[in-house]
C-alpha cells in the first residue's frame, strides 16, 4: 500500500493561513457550487446547455439536434429549471429555453463557455 505524504513538521505560514480563509468559499457557498457542479453530472445536460449558451430553442429543436425523444429533453431541463440554471417562456405552442440569469444560471453559462473555449483552443492546438 502507498502511503500519502504528509508533513513531518509544523511550518503553517500564518500569513498565508489568513489570506486563504479569505479566497476560499464558505461551507454554505461550497455547498452551492457542489450542487451546481452535480447538475453538469449528465452529458446530455451538458449538450443542452452547450445549446443554450449560444441562443434560446425549443425543446423539438434540443431533441433533433441530440437525436432524443422531447420527452428525455425535458426531463433533463425540468431538473435544470428546478435548480434555477434554465428557463422557459412560451412562444405560441413552444416552449423556449434560455438559460438564467440567476446565481446558478450565471455560473454555469460561465462554466459551460470556459469549457467549450478551452476544447477550442485544444482540438486546434493552441492549449
Amino acid at each position: 500500500m502507498t502511503s500519502i505524504p504528509i508533513c513531518d513538521a509544523s511550518h503553517v505560514d500564518e500569513n498565508v493561513i489568513e489570506r486563504e480563509k479569505k479566497r476560499i468559499p464558505s461551507e454554505d457557498d461550497a455547498i452551492d457550487i457542489a450542487e451546481v457542479f452535480a447538475l453538469l453530472g449528465s452529458p446530455v445536460k451538458i449538450r443542452l446547455l452547450s445549446m443554450l449558451s449560444h441562443s434560446e430553442m425549443c425543446v423539438c429543436t434540443m431533441a433533433e439536434i441530440l437525436g432524443i425523444s422531447q420527452p428525455n429533453v425535458s426531463h433533463h431541463l425540468r431538473s435544470l429549471r428546478q435548480n434555477g440554471v434554465v428557463r422557459f417562456k412560451r412562444s405560441g405552442k413552444r416552449a423556449v429555453y434560455y438559460i438564467s440569469n440567476e446565481k446558478n444560471g450565471v455560473m454555469i453559462r460561465r462554466i459551460i463557455e470556459d469549457i467549450i473555449l478551452i476544447e477550442e483552443n485544444f482540438d486546434h492546438g493552441e492549449a
